[in-house]
């Protein structure tokens, strides 16, 4: 998991960015998690992020409005995986 400060540093996305993108369902909603050693907690994201604000830039790049991405996007997943991955279901031995 990475600290929502952290993808915000290393994007150049804002907090309303990332809130929009998480509201059209282009990235994965942040999970609460504990700061280590203030006592508090902070929002953190699973590390495949970075690799969906990569595609979503460069498809913003190329003109692409986010709710045409967000449309396209529908329905595939957050988290993709190679076929054969443990997340297909299989258990590497």
């Amino acid at each position: 998991m990475i600290p929502s400060n952290i993808v915000k540093e290393k994007t150049g996305f804002t907090s309303s960015q990332l809130y929009h993108m998480r509201k059209l369902g282009l990235i994965p909603r942040p999970t609460r998690i504990p700061t280590v050693g203030h006592g508090g907690s902070t929002y953190a994201y699973p590390t495949t992020v970075f690799n969906r604000i990569r595609l979503i830039k460069i498809l913003r790049a190329k003109g692409i409005p986010l709710a045409q991405i967000a449309r396209h996007v529908r329905g595939t997943p957050l988290d993709p995986s190679l076929p054969g991955s443990p997340a297909d279901g299989e258990v590497n031995q």
